[in-house]
């Protein structure tokens, strides 16, 4: 069972990240410019991205080792 905490960081984990990644913000990352050789938009949409996995990773449950794969 997902503790209360968790669920509510995952909820506003939801919310932050789909306001994120919504039209209005994505046009302001989408500009002829390069961020190290790599389109602005590209960057953006990978750091969002590779935010989302991290939050996702440190607020899984923990498994304590009692269950069978």
């Amino acid at each position: 069972m997902i503790a209360v905490k968790t669920r509510e960081i995952l909820a506003a984990a939801f919310v932050f990240f789909g306001g994120l990644l919504v039209w209005p913000l994505l046009t302001i990352a989408n500009r002829p410019v390069l961020v190290a050789g790599v389109p602005a938009l590209a960057v953006y949409l990978f750091t969002v991205w590779a935010a989302i996995v991290l939050v996702l990773f440190l607020v899984r449950p923990r498994s304590r080792g009692d269950e069978a794969p």
